[in-house]
């Protein structure tokens, strides 16, 4: 009996608080790596929407103006015309003559790219015109991604004759 007490009162030899320490140390790495990866998640998402406010905010404008002046291209939104929407199929626009309108503008690394494409060949002249605006940024892997909002805006004015 007197040797059973005797190795009961040694304590722990060196083994088990190594065990616990690698046991502990693996757990602190898993935990880090986790909130990296939840760090990168929650920049993706902060940029995300970033650029859905700004493709709405230019949404937004697009149904304000008057529907004579969809293919006007106020940039700032301070109400002068710094240009024209353009159906030109250069600079990376659409295909020349489509008639689809289309203007861009980078901001905050994000490009925002807006189209009017009327049902007929004269905006005037049309019933109703389909507003596109996409946000395109890069990501910090380097994907591309982008988002896209969309609307159709009835020509006020129109009388249903023919054209």
């Amino acid at each position: 009996m007197e040797r059973v007490s005797l190795l009961l009162d040694r304590g722990m030899s060196m083994v088990e608080p190594l065990v616990a320490m690698v046991v502990l140390s693996v757990s602190l790495l898993g935990s880090v790596s986790m909130l990296a990866l939840a760090q990168d998640g929650i920049a993706g998402g902060a940029r995300k929407l970033e650029a859905l406010a700004l493709a709405e905010s230019r949404l937004e404008r697009l149904r304000a103006v008057p529907y004579q002046s969809l293919l006007k291209a106020d940039l700032d939104g301070d109400g002068l015309v710094v240009g024209r929407l353009k159906d030109s199929g250069s600079e990376g626009y659409a295909v020349a003559g489509d008639g689809e309108y289309t203007a861009r503008q980078t901001i905050n690394g994000v490009l925002v790219t807006w189209t009017v494409r009327p049902d007929r060949p004269s905006l005037a002249h049309s019933r109703t015109a389909t507003l596109t605006v996409t946000a395109a940024w890069s990501d910090q892997g380097g994907r591309h991604r982008t988002v896209r909002l969309g609307m159709r805006r009835a020509n006020p004015v129109f009388s249903g004759g023919t054209v």
